[in-house]
């Protein structure tokens, strides 16, 4: 009897041993087709993902006349029936995200499975070094070296000033001065003229 079972309940599944390998970059959304022609008959779609060997129920698609069933739904998951394939739709992927993903389509007694590897690798580094940003020098504060020119020319054209009025009023005390040194030197001669004329009168 147990014989029997077992050859009715292999006769009644069958497996298909379809697998994809797919691989990914760090932040990446993802699109792993589950092609089927039972797909369009199914009555349930269950999505499940297995990393380190522990197995996960990540998604699951039921028909409407199927009242057992009850849709499965994970944040960063979707899944889209359409035309005989199921599309697990994976959002922002992450090395997390690496593992096995496997879709069981149940129609009946009958079901069929199709696993698909996923990779998700790191972002490679550039190896070509981004140019140093080049910065544009400002121009010279100008208004700061003309006010220091300002006060350096200032001192000079005071002590200009300053020098051409003290030779101006030397010049004019020279000139004042001046008749007063040749009346000086015309009183003497007078003084020895009168003093000659004074001792030939006394001699006659």
């Amino acid at each position: 009897m147990k014989v029997v079972f077992l050859f009715v309940l292999a006769c009644s599944v069958a497996v298909c041993v379809a697998e994809l390998k797919l691989e990914a970059t760090n932040g990446d959304d993802v699109t792993i087709p589950f092609k089927t022609a039972e797909l369009e008959r199914a009555d349930q779609v269950k999505i499940t993902f297995t990393r380190d060997d522990q197995k996960k129920l990540i998604a699951q698609y039921c028909c409407a006349h199927c009242w057992v069933c009850i849709p499965v739904e994970t944040p960063g998951v979707l899944l889209r029936i359409e035309e005989g394939t199921a599309s697990l739709i994976l959002l922002d992927v992450s090395s997390r995200s690496s593992g096995l993903y496997k879709a069981q389509v149940f129609n009946g007694k009958h079901v069929s499975e199709i696993q698909a590897t996923l990779v998700v690798k790191e972002p490679a580094l550039s190896s070509t070094k981004e140019p140093p940003q080049t910065s544009t020098p400002k121009p010279p504060d100008t208004a700061g070296h003309l006010w220091l020119c300002a006060l350096l020319i200032l001192p000079v054209i005071l002590g200009l000033v300053v020098c051409f009025f003290w030779r101006k009023k030397k010049s004019r005390r020279e000139r004042e001065a001046l008749p007063d040194a040749e009346e000086a030197r015309e009183t003497p001669a007078v003084s020895r003229h009168s003093i000659c004329k004074k001792n030939m009168c006394k001699i006659n």
